[in-house]
């Protein structure tokens, strides 16, 4: 192959990497945006990684969002993705799933089977904790 095809192969392979990587990116920021509670968990919420590079590392509820067209609904606040016995609307703090997060809520990953919604909320928690204070 001769020098300039091969700097003209190598300039049009690292444009495309560059739109391809620009584009992925602002797709993730997008999808994150359409949920109530994303800044906690960020990609954690529906990849298994908290750097993905593709979206062939979707959890259970990044799975589920995906068949739902990236939309947060009722549909997919009621269905529990990781298998934990909370619906994915408890663990994300819209359990009705219409946008608005509820306040008091203790969020967890709803792609996460390990990690649950805390019964408590952080409020009754410092009242409790004030109770045994010294």
């Amino acid at each position: 192959m001769r020098p300039k095809l091969k700097l003209n192969a190598a300039i049009i392979f690292i444009l495309a990497a560059v739109i391809f990587a620009a584009g992925t990116l602002k797709s993730r920021e997008e999808y994150m945006r359409s949920l109530p509670v994303y800044r906690r968990y960020k990609c954690l919420l529906c990849h298994k990684s908290s750097a993905p590079v593709s979206g062939l590392d979707l959890n259970g509820f990044g799975s589920d969002f995906k068949k739902n067209d990236y939309a947060w609904n009722s549909a997919l606040a009621l269905k529990d993705s990781d298998g934990d016995g909370y619906p994915n609307g408890d663990e994300i703090g819209d359990d009705d799933g219409d946008g608005t997060a509820d306040v008091g809520f203790e969020y967890s990953n709803p792609g996460d089977p390990m990690n649950v919604p805390n019964s408590i909320d952080r409020g009754t928690w410092g009242i409790l904790k004030s109770l045994f204070e010294e």
